[in-house]
């Protein structure tokens, strides 16, 4: 049975006259006509052919000229109406004035800068407390939007911190770091609203390494929309952590985990009082990642102590330099045993180490036992782990000293 063919082209313009389609031959035709005109009105000829000219040019370069394989006429048509159409979603930011503090209010000011906030000897309860121009209940912060920006009262949203570890390089600790510092805060957390959502599809081990298997969130991906609620998909640890687990075999990180399903999760997280959103990621820059990045407020890039691990630093921060993340990075040794100095890469990328965490068989023992080092350890990693806490969540600092 011979095969069914359709005609190249047949769904193109039909084609009248040499080549062009009515709206085309119409523009040619009524150029052509008004140079005629124009050159037969009562103007002298120095005025009235020089703009002949130009008509007849302008209607044949509409009619025959074709730019990314569209008619000119067609994206003259496309710029006017763009040109008179109106104007509508304009955006206007304002800033409130600066106000110096009283000095009564002075002493009780939140510090919100977390990666360069010194430890304060205040408790959990009152660390967490939100700062004093984030007392309306309807202020929200846009995903993406940096944490950094709290002194400006006309950027802040109030909305769970969302914390990120990252590297290019595969098995930097970053999965050890998430879980260790999510367990650590959610034990500080009286309000037990600390989330760590696991968004590395191809190979997600926050269950596994905090002994817990639930429907996750690729489960909450092809859930009904109209009925899927995100608290039946959280599990809770015995530290009070809440997770949403990844799938429990590797998946497509492209479906049915989207970044507008990410998105959906952190703004369902804000709505829900979360204090601290700590996500999991993949080692790689796919869609899903990237979503996930952009919605941080911190991203702790994981550094390896060796050479590969330092080249991997400079092509981490390449990569989320490029993405416009600059004022969020800080960096973080992982299994550091003092033997290779990072102060020199560091200064060439003009970082700032915010906690070395030494290399410790505790932490092995703890990924065995499913059980967080931060929690029963005493080790030095342990110590450290948990001065750190103090840095990505604010509110247990107290608890950290």
């Amino acid at each position: 049975m011979d095969g069914i063919h359709f005609a190249d082209g047949f769904d193109t313009a039909e084609r009248l006259a040499f080549g062009l389609g009515a709206p085309q031959l119409v523009t040619v035709v009524a150029g052509c006509l008004l140079a005629f005109a124009l050159l037969h009105a009562p103007l002298p000829a120095a005025v009235a052919v020089p703009f002949a000219v130009v008509l007849v040019v302008v209607a044949a370069a509409l009619g025959w000229l074709r730019v990314a394989g569209r008619p000119a006429l067609d994206w003259t048509i496309f710029a006017l109406r763009h040109l008179i159409g109106p104007r509508r979603g304009v955006l206007v930011v304002t800033r409130e004035p600066h106000r110096q503090p009283a000095p009564a209010e002075a002493g009780a000011r939140v510090h919100t800068e977390g990666a360069r906030a010194p430890l304060r000897d205040t408790s959990c309860a009152a660390a967490a407390a939100p700062p004093r121009h984030a007392a309306a209940s309807n202020i929200i912060r846009l995903p993406g939007a940096s944490s950094r920006d709290a002194t400006n009262p006309s950027t802040v949203r109030r909305g769970a911190r969302r914390v990120v570890f990252f590297s290019l390089k595969g098995g930097t600790g970053r999965t050890t770091l998430s879980t260790e510092i999510a367990a650590w805060a959610a034990t500080c957390d009286v309000a037990k609203q600390t989330v760590i959502v696991d968004c590395d599809l191809r190979s997600a081990c926050v269950g596994t390494r905090l002994g817990l298997a639930h429907a996750g969130i690729a489960d909450f991906a092809i859930a009904s929309p109209d009925e899927r609620r995100l608290d039946a998909f959280l599990t809770t640890h015995r530290s009070g952590l809440r997770a949403l687990l990844g799938p429990s075999r590797s998946t497509n990180p492209d479906w049915p985990v989207t970044p507008p399903v990410l998105r959906e999760v952190l703004r369902e997280l804000d709505l829900s009082g979360a204090s601290v959103v700590i996500v999991d990621v993949a080692p790689e820059m796919n869609a899903l990642t990237v979503a996930a990045l952009r919605a941080a407020d911190d991203i702790y890039v994981v550094v390896v102590p060796s050479a590969t691990g330092i080249h991997d630093a400079y092509r981490t921060t390449e990569q989320l330099r490029r993405l416009g993340l600059r004022d969020r990075l800080g960096y973080v040794v992982n299994r550091a045993d003092g033997r290779v100095d990072v102060s020199v890469a560091m200064n060439d990328l003009g970082g700032q180490v915010v906690a070395e965490v030494p290399e410790d068989v505790a932490l092995v023992d703890a990924e065995n036992s499913h059980c967080p080092a931060v929690l029963s350890g005493r080790s030095a990693a342990a110590f450290e782990l948990r001065r750190f806490a103090g840095v990505c969540a604010p509110a247990t600092a107290a608890a950290a000293r």
